[in-house]
């Protein structure tokens, strides 16, 4: 239950840390296609511990939104990584090669051993630097705060009550001069750990033993979910569903993120023509756990349905293209569902192939990742040809893996789907008939009304040409008068001249 509570304080704190975020990141924008984001941490961000780390959600996220664009979030963390480490194998490690944009979250290893800020900081900066000197421009570059250390969770205490981890205290240290020197470089900086220091506050006034961190140091999959939403949300994104359909009783179709045609309302169904421009996020255990934790309330990354004007207390079928997703209580399609999390999502079974892939990617990559950790512990070197074909191997076959996604994403991209809420007992092919008949009555409508139109047009015609008609013959009277009344006064004075004439020579 706790949890549930927890995810829900997540939302009212989006809000709150969003605020947070513009201020410390104006210019910040989504990744475009063909960037090359290059993630730079410890094992907060290597994650060998959890199912699935904060990139690799970043990377679902990006192919569910932007299914069009090809961008790689290349993952170098690094167990037991500090910012020296990462100087140290920088030029030795090819894989730092080629990125175009950096994340970078390191200091929890810096703390845990107590290092002084000046030193974590002045490595922070010389790591900046080594970036830009690659090309990188202070834009491209994110800066994130270390997670938080969990000091008071009940599993830190022993049974004497002394804390086994508490470098809390070093972290907020490191925070300080952190923000303000990020300002001087350039760079972009996010503050990931207070927002999760004051949820786990929340959540510990419940229940001591609750954490977003699995040994007070590593964030557990609500904790990586939660550094993967802040980001999101520094970056632009909505606390909401990927798409969102609503069919308001009364009003217009309203869609978000995607196209809706053919729209048809009748007594007993309503269809319409659905052409998502995105993909829905592939629903793996990890998934339906959280979404479970929910506890009703709106799942972020989902594609909602919303339909009123339903009756309240009877079932309908809720069908996407040939695939029927389940039956529905009218109320419950008021209040949403989640079209993603229904087992017959025509797109379900290839984004699972995907989450698949990404998946393989993640453990592929964290595996090319240990070398680099036996070279910090000094246990093994590398020279620069055996570096090159380690990494050779990982790249190709990393590439192949971005390759059967893109592919995958391509088959569902483009696709319209029917889609239909019938009531219960009723058919689609009914609801097609009744389409067709209404679409028939109403194309007989338009024809009797343009018939009718056509008709009054004709009739005014008539009108106006009788009118016409009537006006010019009125003219031409008046003309033939007026001729000969001007023809009787020509008459006249003719005979009176005559007349005159006459009498003017008898004399």
């Amino acid at each position: 239950m706790w949890i549930r509570k927890g995810l829900f304080i997540i939302l009212c704190l989006w809000a709150v840390s969003g605020l947070r975020a513009e201020a410390a990141q104006t210019e910040s924008s989504f990744y475009e296609d063909g960037d090359v984001v290059g993630f730079i941490g410890d094992s907060i961000t290597h994650v060998t511990y959890d199912s699935l780390s904060y990139v690799e959600m970043l990377d679902q996220y990006y192919q569910s939104l932007f299914p069009e664009r090809s961008v790689e979030f290349r993952n170098l963390g690094t167990d037991g990584f500090k910012a020296g480490d990462v100087l140290n194998i920088y030029d030795q490690d090819p894989a730092f090669q080629g990125i175009n944009k950096a994340v970078i979250m390191l200091g929890t290893n810096e703390a845990i051993l107590g290092i002084a800020p000046d030193e974590y900081i002045n490595n922070m900066k010389n790591l900046v630097g080594r970036l830009k000197e690659d090309g990188l421009e202070g834009a491209d570059i994110l800066i994130l705060s270390p997670p938080l250390c969990d000091e008071d969770r009940a599993g830190n205490l022993d049974k004497n009550g002394y804390r086994r981890w508490h470098f809390e205290d070093r972290l907020l240290q490191y925070m300080e001069v952190l923000e303000r020197e990020t300002a001087e470089w350039g760079v972009h900086y996010l503050d990931l750990h207070t927002p999760m220091a004051e949820l786990t506050m929340k959540l510990q006034q419940e229940d001591a033993g609750n954490s977003l961190t699995r040994d007070s140091i590593h964030p557990d999959s609500a904790g990586l979910r939660l550094l993967a939403y802040y980001i999101l949300q520094v970056q632009g994104a909505d606390v909401g569903p990927l798409s969102f359909v609503f069919l308001p009783e009364t009003e217009d179709a309203q869609v978000f993120r995607g196209k809706l045609t053919d729209f048809y309302r009748g007594e007993r169904g309503i269809r319409w023509d659905w052409k998502p421009d995105t993909l829905p996020i592939a629903v793996t255990e990890d998934i339906m756990k959280l979404r479970n934790f929910y506890d009703g309330e709106e799942m972020i990354f989902g594609d909602l349905l919303r339909v009123e004007g339903l009756s309240g207390d009877t079932f309908y079928t809720v069908l996407m293209g040939e695939e029927e997703l389940g039956s529905f209580m009218g109320k419950a399609l008021a209040e949403g569902i989640d079209l993603n999390m229904l087992e017959g999502h025509p797109q379900r079974a290839l984004m699972e192939q995907i989450a698949s892939l990404n998946r393989k990617r993640h453990q592929e990559s964290a595996a090319y990742r240990k070398m680099w950790i036996e070279v910090m512990m000094q246990r093994a070197s590398y020279t620069a040809e055996e570096a090159l074909a380690a990494h050779g191997k990982w790249s190709a076959a990393d590439r192949k893996l971005r390759e059967e996604i893109c592919t995958l994403a391509e088959k569902m991209k483009d696709t319209v789907y029917t889609m239909a809420v019938l009531e219960a007992g009723y058919t689609s092919e009914e609801l097609d008939q009744e389409a067709r008949e209404a679409e028939e009555a109403a194309r007989q409508a338009e024809e009797e009304q343009a018939r009718q139109e056509a008709e009054e047009a004709a009739r005014q015609a008539e009108e106006e040409q009788a009118r016409m008609k009537a006006e010019t013959a009125e003219r031409a009277a008046r003309m033939q008068k007026g001729i000969l009344a001007a023809g009787v006064c020509l008459v006249g004075v003719f005979l009176l001249q005559s007349v005159m004439w006459i009498r003017k020579r008898r004399r």
